[in-house]
């Protein structure tokens, strides 16, 4: 049997059928998303950690390893957050894509599927759904009848996500108009665990490019 020190840090699964390019490509975003969070929880560094990518055949498998040289407080830190997600990377397993009813995200020798720990959320009435997390996309709506409001179009999920900030923040918010940004604060979801809305506390550019999806296309081609 498999030791832990041979047991990807994360597998995800996206189940034995083929899949369409659309819905792998936001599955994907989010899995990378969700490595360079653990990252930056765990390190301070969303760049900190060189995951190596490898993809099995039969069901979709793409699993996230950690380099035989990773410093061992490194891989503790990484094995403890991904057991027991704390807030932050817990709201980002609730924001999952469910494009692909069959997907699964594998965690310890024992396989254990975190997307479901993730969702047991999804049972309680939306105002209780919320926790401090982030919401990523492009902001691009501003209005100011009482108070400023801003909305953040999710390219995730193709959904705008109401954010209010703080005075002090709005004339700041101004010149990112139309920009990507990362909105950082209280979080509500529905019960789907989709964004519904955002009191942020910190705004910033989007600190990094998208995803490099380009670099999976194929992967899912027939033989």
């Amino acid at each position: 049997m498999a030791g832990a020190e041979d047991t990807p840090a994360l597998t995800l699964e996206l189940g034995p059928d083929k899949v369409p390019y659309r819905d792998f490509q936001q599955i994907v975003r989010a899995f990378t998303g969700l490595l360079s969070e653990i990252s930056d929880e765990t390190c301070g560094d969303p760049n900190a950690v060189h995951w190596e990518i490898s993809v099995s055949e039969g069901s979709v498998l793409i699993a996230a390893n950690l380099p035989a040289a990773t410093d061992a407080n490194v891989v503790n830190r990484i094995q403890e957050t991904v057991r027991k997600p704390p807030p932050r990377i817990r709201s980002r397993l609730n924001r999952f894509p469910r494009a692909v009813p069959a997907t699964r995200l594998l965690t310890g020798v024992d396989r254990r599927d975190i997307l479901v720990e993730g969702r047991q959320d999804a049972d309680r009435h939306p105002s209780q759904v919320a926790e401090y997390g982030t919401v990523e996309g492009t902001l691009d709506t501003l209005s100011a009848r009482g108070r400023f409001h801003f909305t953040i179009s999710e390219p995730i999920w193709n959904m705008a996500v109401q954010c209010t900030v703080p005075d002090d923040l709005v004339e700041s918010m101004r010149g990112m108009w139309r920009k990507r940004v990362a909105a950082h604060g209280l979080v509500h979801y529905d019960r789907e665990g989709l964004p519904t809305s955002i009191r942020a506390e910190e705004v910033e550019l989007f600190p990094y490019d998208e995803a490099p999806i380009g670099d999976y296309r194929g992967l899912l081609a027939s033989n």
